[in-house]
């Protein structure tokens, strides 16, 4: 049994819920919790995680500790910076959000499907009231922003976006890119920061803005 399976077990248990109780109660499957409580499962997805904070009636970020989501991702970002004293407001303002996979910053691509087997942390002031997801980048048509090659960068999903923004945009509503946007009248204008390529210039009816660049992260490599 994992050391989270047992965690959840024993809140399950001090709330003398049985397993299908807490199924009805989170939405979660009871064939699921049963393989979580034995760890016969990986580490749960944020939003099941969420779901049982809820019914079990524990803090969310509890259960992210527990699990180890917020242990990695400060590991992770310990290893760019250095760390002062996490301010404990921070656990409370960390959001779960998906990693959709790959968007090439340079000639459109397909959208890529949601991969939600990946997730991570992000500080909720930054998606204000949206929804948001991460991307990796992996062209290099947006390096006068310093946005390189496989840097991830939080995207807010909105459809409200100004000149300055870095968008990503779908194109006849399967493409997707990263560029800055500008409508005029019946064309919408898709313009890279690589000094050595050209805009790009579309039908407005085709061009629609999925959401803006509100953080670019980036993680170092062993050459």
């Amino acid at each position: 049994m994992s050391q989270f399976g047992q965690y959840l077990r024993k809140l399950r248990k001090e709330r003398n819920l049985t397993i299908n109780q807490l199924a009805l109660y989170s939405g979660v499957s009871s064939a699921l919790i049963s393989r979580i409580e034995n760890g016969q499962r990986g580490r749960p997805k944020p939003d099941t995680l969420k779901k049982l904070a809820s019914a079990l009636k524990v803090p969310y970020e509890d259960l992210l500790l527990h699990a180890g989501v917020l242990n990695e991702q400060i590991s992770r970002t310990s290893e760019s910076r250095d760390l002062k004293p996490v301010d404990p407001s921070w656990y409370k303002r960390q959001v779960p959000i998906p990693v959709l996979g790959s968007i090439r910053a340079g000639t459109p691509v397909e959208m890529l499907a949601l991969n939600s087997s990946e997730f991570v942390l992000v500080d909720s002031d930054l998606l204000g009231n949206h929804e948001g997801f991460a991307l990796e980048v992996v062209g290099d048509s947006m390096i006068g922003d310093y946005i390189f090659p496989g840097d991830l960068v939080i995207v807010k999903y909105t459809s409200n976006f100004s000149p300055q923004d870095i968008c990503v945009v779908a194109i006849n509503g399967e493409e997707a890119t990263l560029k800055r946007v500008k409508c005029q009248g019946d064309i919408c204008i898709l313009t890279p920061s690589n000094p050595s390529m050209e805009p790009m210039v579309y039908n407005s009816v085709d061009v629609h803005v999925i959401g803006v660049v509100v953080e670019v992260r980036r993680r170092l490599r062993n050459k």
